[in-house]
This record gives structure tokens, C-alpha cells and sequence, in this order.
């Protein structure tokens, strides 16, 4: 039985050495060539064993190389000695190593087997041909650490601004999609100034230099919020109905001393400002109505127009008045002539004389006063019962 399971054995390491690249890569082979060994030695047998090596160890990070990797890896060929390094990344790290991560002395880059010089090709190959580069970079670094603040502003890039002529750093200018370059002041006050001016079309808002068109990022960027939102306000309000889908329509708030405008989707029966909160119809910018059209509505109006007559006649005697913005009746209790609306639509911001009724650019804001001519009738018809009386409101006095 010894000598059949020696036998057995024998033919087993014969063949897993027979076939090498498996027999160097098998995890099992040590411990079976140390059982067997003991088995020989049981019988009083010497076990001899030749390795012949054909791979080779890259020499920064160790790692075989089997024989039929060889031609993928790098060699150095040192004196006709082969020595590898398993791929670029190995000789890239080999070489920051040996030159502190600058590649400013590339001659001390060597074979760490032999001490031969590596070969420029071989390295410029490893870093992409961007050796060059690599050292700029680092003499810049270096000396940059060295140089005070004035003078690296003396020795960074600068560029001529083509609209004041003035040298400008790279740093401190805007380059626009044309690949025009500018100060940042000034094409900041180019855009401003037309912004202003309400001309932000594609024809009038474009380039210093040139006829292309500035893109929005581009004025977002150069302007600040304030003035973005002039040129988005001006540019709904040049937009012509044909540019529009059909099925919109170009909405312009009516709240007091509010400028919002946006694109609404026809058939909306109510809409709220987002900036000002006020509500309305998008479509007649009248009181909602959801329960009916625009034209009934209007002819609703007309029908009890009387009745606003009548009623406003009944507000005059009381002492009452309507805010020249939004029509509510304001009463006066006390103080003086100067009034504020806190109706919905003007949430405190429509200033008026309550003495001659006009409207104020401001609390208290001087004017020419004409008191304004009060009917005073013995009796008042009773008006019409309307189905949505105006609201009475009280106004908050100005102390």
C-alpha cells in the first residue's frame, strides 16, 4: 500500500510540475511537497526538487510577472540584464519617489535593481509625454512659495480690457462665450446701462466687441438680483403674443405698486401674486369669478352700476371714501387727512388724502391739496340689493 501511494504521489508532483505556471500559482503545492517529503523519509528517500524560475518580480512593487505577461509589462533592459516594472503606474510612482514629486531632477530616476539610468523615453512614455509639463508646474510652485504678494501681482497673467484699455487680471475679468474678455466693471456697467434702458433684446443686449448675444448666465453672473430682475420684468414685457403658446397669456399683476409679470396658462379663473399676494382673474385681472365667464361678469357689473351709484352717494354722506387704487371705502375715525389702505389688494402700501382723494407717492408726502366737493342730500334712496356688496373697510390713520 506504501509503495502504490508513493507512486501515486510521485506522478502527481511530476505532472503539477511539468506544467509551471500552474504549479507556482497552486496554494496547495508547499504543503504537499512537505507531506511528501515525510512519506520519502519514511522510506528512506531523498527528495530532489529543481525550480527554474522564467517570470520576473516588478521592481517597485514586488509582483510576479509570469513569462507570458512579460511583453505587457516595461523593460528596462540594463546592460542586457531584464529587469521590469509590471506596468506605468509603478514606474510613475518610482519616479515622483526618487525626484520629491517634481520631476525637476529626472536624471536620479534609476534602476533600483542596478543603479542604471532610466531612460527619458521610457518615463516621458509612463507620464503620458507630459513631463514637461510636470516640471513648469513645479518651478511655478516653487516659486510662488518664495515670492511676496506684490510680486506675484506683477508676475501673474493679465489681459487688455477692450472697453476701457486698461491691463486687468485674469482673475479680476469675465471671458464671455464669443471668447471676448473684459474687466468685470466694465461689462457689469455695459449690461446695467442697457438693462436700465429696457434694451434687452438679443439685438441690443449682446457683446462690447462683437454681435453675439449675451446668454442669461452670463448677465446672472455679471449683475446682481436687483438688476436680473429688471431684465427678466423688461424682457416678458417685449415678448410679442406670437412668441407665446397659444394656450398662454402674458400676466401683469395689478396690486399695488406691484411690477410682477409672468406667463399664465389660459383658461386659470384664479390666480395669486406670489409677490405681492394679491388675487384676481389672470384673464380680465378683475375680482375672481370662478362661477363665471369674463363677460358675464362684465355684464353682471353693468346691471348693478346703478347701484354703485347709489351706494357710492350712500359712503359720501357717511363720510366715507374709495382708495384711489382698489375702490374699497375707507373711513377716517380720527387724525389727520392722511390715509393708508389695508385692503387685500394694497396690504398697507397705497398712501391717499382723504381731504381731496388722490393718491400719494408716499406717508405723508407733500401735494396740492383741492378738497374735493361733498353731495349732502336730505335723504338718500335706498339702493338696490346687489348679491356682493363692496366691502366697507376701515382705514388705519396716519399719526
Amino acid at each position: 500500500m506504501d509503495n502504490e501511494t508513493l507512486l501515486i504521489a510521485h506522478n502527481f508532483l511530476s505532472s503539477a510540475l511539468n506544467k509551471k505556471t500552474y504549479a507556482l500559482q497552486s496554494q496547495n503545492l508547499p504543503s504537499f511537497i512537505a507531506l511528501f517529503s515525510q512519506l520519502l523519509q519514511h522510506h528512506n528517500l531523498n527528495l530532489k526538487v529543481k525550480i527554474e524560475i522564467f517570470g520576473k518580480n516588478c521592481l517597485f512593487c514586488g509582483k510576479y510577472i509570469a513569462k507570458s505577461d512579460l511583453s505587457q509589462a516595461v523593460a528596462l533592459n540594463c546592460n542586457d540584464l531584464e529587469h521590469y516594472f509590471c506596468g506605468h503606474e509603478c514606474i510613475r510612482r518610482h519616479a515622483l519617489l526618487c525626484t520629491n514629486n517634481t520631476l525637476l531632477d529626472i536624471e536620479y530616476v534609476r534602476c533600483p535593481e542596478c543603479r542604471n539610468s532610466i531612460p527619458y523615453e521610457i518615463l516621458n512614455e509612463a507620464f503620458n509625454g507630459r513631463i514637461k509639463d510636470i516640471q513648469n508646474d513645479a518651478c511655478d510652485r516653487a516659486l510662488n512659495s518664495l515670492l511676496d504678494d506684490e510680486a506675484k501681482a506683477l508676475l501673474s497673467p493679465k489681459f487688455t480690457c477692450q472697453v476701457c484699455y486698461t491691463e486687468v487680471k485674469i482673475e479680476d475679468g469675465i471671458t464671455l462665450d464669443c471668447d471676448h474678455r473684459f474687466c468685470t466693471n466694465c461689462i457689469k456697467m455695459h449690461i446695467e446701462m442697457l438693462i436700465e434702458s429696457a434694451q434687452v433684446s438679443d439685438e441690443k443686449l449682446k457683446c462690447p466687441a462683437c454681435t453675439q448675444p449675451l446668454n442669461v448666465y452670463e448677465i446672472e453672473d455679471a449683475v446682481g438680483p436687483e438688476i436680473y430682475q429688471k431684465y427678466e420684468k423688461f424682457l416678458l414685457r417685449g415678448l410679442q403674443l406670437s412668441e407665446i403658446d397659444n394656450d398662454s397669456i402674458i400676466f401683469h399683476c395689478p396690486g399695488a405698486d406691484c411690477e410682477y409679470i409672468c406667463i399664465v396658462e389660459k383658461g386659470e379663473k384664479e390666480y395669486e401674486c406670489p409677490q405681492c399676494k394679491f388675487k384676481c382673474c389672470p384673464m380680465c385681472k378683475d375680482d375672481v369669478h370662478k362661477d363665471l365667464t369674463c363677460e358675464e361678469f362684465k355684464e353682471w357689473k353693468i346691471e348693478n352700476s346703478d347701484a354703485d351709484r347709489l351706494f357710492n352717494e350712500l359712503i359720501e354722506q357717511e363720510g366715507l371714501l374709495r382708495c384711489p387704487q382698489c375702490g374699497a371705502a375707507v373711513q377716517r375715525i380720527s387724525g389727520c387727512k392722511f390715509m393708508v389702505c389695508t385692503s387685500p389688494q394694497c396690504q398697507g402700501r397705497t398712501y391717499f388724502c382723504y381731504d381731496c382723494g388722490i393718491k400719494l407717492k408716499g406717508d405723508h408726502a407733500a401735494h396740492t391739496c383741492r378738497k374735493r366737493l361733498k353731495k349732502r342730500k336730505k335723504a338718500v334712496k335706498k339702493a338696490p340689493v346687489r348679491t356682493e356688496p363692496p366691502a366697507l373697510r376701515r382705514g388705519r390713520r396716519k399719526k
